[in-house]
């Protein structure tokens, strides 16, 4: 019998791990959507271009109730067949909210008249800037009357994306800063909501620590700073985070079944489309990785929750991207560290 011979094939998801895989931030999305509403409709699809940062971050929030949407990106000045495959599969349900489809930011108008004739009602929010942009993302109603805003850092490499899946998850207005200050849209927003309850996620070496006194003299205080030596270690802390007197943060500190997505630092449009999974998961929070490197934090992290062997606990984690930006022995320590009990 002549042996034939079979290449390496790795596995997309394991027992405890589900990949969901793309090469780009266009693929990802609809892959988070197709994971997120397999058979149901969404309320709405936010959709945009992967370009800018504090914007497709900040319309996280869009992902709430009412409007209980995902996000899907666009890089043409047409929409892409696999976006247009994609809006008519979903087909939102545009129920109670301003339009079936929230255009972000600066888009092709080719891109409106391609939505319109899949016969989607839309609307564009979109200033006269970035920052008003932003303005307006924050400015749209949403039914919570919550004081808390989070705070990150305008640069992606700060790890600010992990803000978003708990602005997706309660509606938080999500605020932007550099080491220079904060920024204009920061600065109005506090103005018009002074005794604002201010939590930052961002490493120290980011921001200034002037930040809490600029914002003090604004009206508002900062409840508590999110820090880490790195974004890595600050995203495992702010998982970790809870404000119990304000109800504010994930709390994931008691040992127990944890649901959690791990989604790339470097490209950070995969994070915002994640954003999806915090909102309609099981209180998912974003977990950042770097490429091949296996984060000890997170391994730590995982370890002060691993409980006793229980057939009813069982962890769980999306992990968002292809092999490219998170490799298959990464996804292998996450299993393992998510299938170890203790005792």
């Amino acid at each position: 019998m002549s042996e034939r011979i079979h290449p390496n094939v790795f596995q997309l998801s394991t027992t405890a791990t589900t990949r969901i895989p793309g090469w780009d931030a266009v693929s990802v999305a609809i892959g988070v959507a197709q994971t997120v509403f397999p058979a149901t409709r969404p309320n709405t699809v936010v959709l945009m271009r992967p370009d800018y940062y504090p914007e497709a971050l900040a319309a996280s929030r869009l992902l709430r109730h009412p409007f209980d949407a995902v996000i899907l990106f666009t890089e043409s000045d047409t929409l892409e067949e696999a976006v247009s495959r994609e809006l008519v599969r979903l087909s939102p349900r545009g129920n109670g909210v301003p339009a079936q489809v929230i255009l972000i930011g600066h888009v092709h108008s080719q891109i409106m008249h391609d939505v319109a004739r899949l016969g989607f009602t839309l609307t564009h929010l979109t200033g006269q800037d970035l920052w008003d942009t932003v303005k307006r993302i924050n400015e749209f109603e949403l039914d919570t009357e919550r004081r808390d805003v989070l705070l990150v850092s305008s640069d992606p490499l700060a790890g600010g994306v992990v803000a978003g899946g708990y602005a997706a998850y309660l509606g938080t207005p999500i605020l932007f800063a550099s080491d220079q200050g904060l920024s204009p849209e920061a600065r109005d927003y506090l103005r018009r909501h002074p005794k604002s309850r201010v939590y930052i996620a961002a490493p120290e070496v980011y921001l200034s620590r002037l930040i809490t006194s600029e914002i003090r003299h604004l009206g508002s205080k900062v409840e508590a700073w999110i820090g880490g030596g790195d974004a890595l270690e600050m995203s495992t802390r702010f998982a970790e985070f809870r404000d119990s007197k304000a109800r504010f943060g994930w709390g994931k500190r008691e040992k127990g079944a944890v649901t959690l997505s791990l989604v790339p630092i470097g490209p950070w449009a995969f994070g915002v489309a994640a954003a999806a999974l915090s909102q309609h998961g099981k209180q998912t929070p974003l977990l950042l990785t770097r490429g091949e490197q296996w984060a000890e934090c997170i391994g730590d992290f995982l370890t002060v929750l691993r409980p006793r062997p229980s057939f009813d606990v069982r962890s769980h984690a999306f992990v968002v991207g292809g092999l490219d930006v998170i490799s298959y022995p990464v996804q292998m320590r996450l299993h393992q560290a998510l299938t170890t009990f203790d005792g």
